[in-house]
């Protein structure tokens, strides 16, 4: 029996790392080939199915381990803590995703489902479930449903500010039919398509 279970887990654990690597050599390729023009069938095939899920894992993990918490009995405050630490953390992230300077940036899939996942807390936060009312106090809940609807509406402005912003760049640059290199002050740097 125990040598079954060996099997079964072996065998999930090569399935999986056969996921991340076609994953990972999917992402190389598509990060060599980002001056290509709009995005391919594989990029709706595979990369953009594993930013989603890794948009909704990535609020989901500490959302887990504020329920772990609960159920192991432990003070509100540490999972106060995990929330006030998690969220910031998930915005730097996807802020970084969102104003990187290299090739194939910006990823917009990842950050907004990250944005969606925050506003989300915030609307489930306006009227709370009891069992949320009993262990929180109002300035907690308060607290949590601010930081998550911030986080999520500035995710959404510089998504949204970003992509405008680089679209009309590419206009510009395609109307004057400019370098891929623009230069101030006589320091060169370097085209990011939108």
């Amino acid at each position: 029996i125990l040598k079954r279970q060996w099997d079964v887990v072996f065998e999930e654990e090569n399935e999986i790392a056969t996921a991340i690597r076609l994953g990972d050599i999917t992402e190389e390729e598509l990060v060599e080939n980002s001056a290509a023009p709009p995005p391919s069938l594989a990029y709706w095939l595979l990369r953009f199915p594993f930013a989603v899920h890794a948009g909704w894992i990535a609020p989901a993990t500490p959302l887990m381990l504020s329920v772990l918490l609960v159920y192991q009995g432990v003070d509100p405050t540490y999972e106060l803590w995990v929330a006030v630490i998690s969220i910031p953390l998930l915005f730097g992230g996807c802020m970084g995703l969102l104003l990187r300077e290299e090739s194939g940036a910006p990823v917009y899939t990842f950050p907004g489902v990250v944005a969606y996942a925050c506003i989300g807390i915030c609307w489930e936060l306006q009227a709370p479930a009891y069992s949320i009312l009993a262990r929180h106090d109002d300035a907690t809940i308060s607290l949590m449903k601010n930081l998550s609807g911030f986080c999520g509406a500035c995710l959404l402005v510089v998504m949204l500010s970003r992509s405008i912003a680089l679209l009309l760049r590419d206009a510009w640059l395609k109307w004057n039919h400019t370098d891929e290199t623009l230069s101030i002050d006589g320091e060169q740097y370097p085209y990011v398509k939108a």
